[in-house]
């Protein structure tokens, strides 16, 4: 009986650390997440195709922001496990087509609203309760779906800027240049690379710490009110997608900036007026 009884307490005790380690994983998988930019695919009932909803999140700060569809929001927000809470939600007041403000008012009181969030590999979930009220995917799978902007296998850097009314899109890569204004990245024009241009921005991005990306300070925020378009940068190295958190087009932060400035100096040469 004494034998039974401390075989039961071993595994007892082995399956509660089994599942200790597994909660932990999960939590750490959705602290990770919580500093990836998301194109939003589904508020409430409403599946959207080609949106131009988005989510960035700041873990270093515990900062959140975003395009609503009309209007840039900004706020916090709080973590522990995977319950979160968003607070002091914010946006511009710019006025927009009544369909367009419609969803984007149930966006931002969804958000007010969640409780919980899910990760499931690239798709974030956020809940009130058991109820799915927003999800969305990385912005890094959305370029991943168009081919003719794909740089598989090899070294580019992607910069993209958005507001209310405008997109660009610059890839540069050894290959080529690929850009447009097409959010949806359906229009591209494609290029060939000056050999001097690749080789400036392959130094560029050598002296360029890929793994502290997501940590860069934006210098400022004038993005999180429509003050500035909404820009992040991406280092791609064969099949990984490195990103910086969002931060205004024309300030870039310090360590990208020689970057940011070459790759917008190559596509203004290449799109003449």
């Amino acid at each position: 009986m004494k034998f039974l009884l401390s075989l039961f307490i071993i595994i007892t005790t082995l399956s509660s650390c089994d599942s200790s380690k597994k909660a932990m994983a999960k939590q750490q998988q959705i602290k990770e997440a919580l500093s990836e930019t998301y194109q939003i695919t589904q508020v409430g009932n409403n599946n959207l195709n080609d949106s131009k909803l988005i989510i960035s999140f700041d873990k270093t700060s515990n900062k959140v922001n975003g395009f609503g569809g009309c209007n840039s929001f900004f706020g916090s927000y709080a973590i522990e496990g995977n319950q979160i809470s968003f607070e002091g939600i914010g946006a511009s007041k710019k006025l927009c087509q009544k369909e367009i403000s419609g969803l984007e008012n149930h966006f931002l009181k969804s958000l007010r609203m969640v409780n919980t969030v899910s990760i499931e590999d690239n798709t974030i979930s956020f809940l009130e309760d058991d109820t799915v009220l927003i999800k969305g995917i990385t912005t890094t799978t959305t370029s991943k779906k168009n081919n003719k902007v794909a740089a598989s296998n090899e070294t580019a850097v992607k910069y993209q800027a958005s507001s209310r009314n405008t997109f660009d899109f610059v890839l540069v890569s050894e290959s080529r240049v690929v850009v447009s204004k097409d959010k949806g990245l359906q229009k591209t024009s494609t290029y060939q690379v000056d050999v001097e241009d690749w080789n400036t921005i392959s130094e560029l991005i050598k002296a360029i710490d890929v793994e502290t990306l997501q940590d860069v300070k934006a210098p400022s925020t004038a993005h999180q009110y429509d003050g500035a378009a909404h820009a992040t940068l991406v280092i791609i190295i064969g099949d990984v997608e490195y990103m910086t958190p969002a931060f205004d087009h024309g300030n870039p932060p310090e360590t990208i900036g020689a970057l940011v400035n070459k790759v917008l100096s190559i596509k203004e040469n290449l799109v003449k007026p």
